[in-house]
């Protein structure tokens, strides 16, 4: 026969065992709700797809579960790097260039498009980035805002306060000052294409009316071939003119393998 204290004893454990079972299913299932498979961290969207050399290009960006932008880039097949032109347009005809327009989602990015531009025989400086390379312009501005920036413009003379670029970045002088529908460049004076070795790689910030208008991976063709992946801080400059957007602190050149695709991609992005 079983006493009272004894009976008490059993009713305690069995009420314990119950409350344990009940938090280790909670703690189950809490952890399923943050692992949960068939909610992914992150989803990648896609631009539209255009026609680039034997092959094709396209934009993306990718935000995490919150909506945030975690990285924003251009991707091109493998084929995109043949059949291009092996000569630079005659003027008035423009570069090559390839302008791939950015999913809705990169609204919270300060980017409106992006535009690969292909130079078979590099451009000024002579010596420095004088060998096939591609601009990445990752653009502030709009198309037809673009279309209104001519050659050697004046309003590419109105530079942008010294806070706005990354410390020591130089305007390389030249017969060229302002390019049409790009703007004035501004380089690294420290890059290794700078002192004796040959272009792979840099980045480059653009201007235009007193304001920065583009973002650019530079990087030789010979680069992309090697089908390797580099990972590269983008300096930061003091200050930034249009707040309230994720900016890059990194970029990224790499080759998917699995989907034969080079991609260029600016990530680790930070809320300015």
């Amino acid at each position: 026969m079983m006493t009272s204290s004894s009976a008490s004893a059993v009713f305690i454990r069995r009420s314990a065992g119950v409350l344990l079972a009940g938090l280790l299913a909670l703690a189950l299932a809490s952890c399923d709700d943050d692992d949960n498979p068939a909610e992914p961290q992150t989803k990648t969207y896609f631009g539209d797809t255009v026609t680039m050399g034997n092959g094709s290009a396209r934009s993306f960006v990718t935000l995490d579960k919150n909506g945030v932008p975690t990285e924003v880039g251009a991707r091109m097949t493998e084929a995109a790097l043949t059949g291009l032109p092996t000569t630079d347009p005659v003027p008035p005809t423009p570069p090559t260039w390839f302008r791939l327009p950015l999913p809705a989602e990169a609204a919270k990015t300060a980017y409106d498009h992006v535009s690969v531009d292909w130079n078979p025989n590099g451009h000024e400086p002579a010596g420095v980035y004088t060998s096939a390379h591609f601009d990445v312009h990752f653009y502030m501005m709009t198309l037809a805002q673009r279309q209104q920036i001519q050659l050697n413009d004046p309003k590419g003379e109105i530079l942008p306060e010294a806070r706005f670029l990354p410390s020591g970045y130089i305007s390389p002088p030249g017969p060229v000052n302002t390019i049409p529908m790009m703007g004035r460049h501004w380089v690294d004076p420290t890059g290794h294409e700078f002192h004796g070795q040959a272009f792979t790689q840099t980045f480059i910030y653009g201007s235009y009316d007193g304001k920065i208008n583009f973002m650019e991976p530079m990087i030789a063709k010979t680069t992309l071939a090697a089908k390797t992946t580099q990972t590269f801080e983008v300096q930061q400059p003091q200050a930034f003119q249009l707040t309230g957007r994720y900016y890059p602190t990194k970029y990224t050149i790499a080759f998917d393998q699995q989907a034969k695709e080079h991609v260029v991609v600016l990530h680790d992005m930070v809320l300015r």
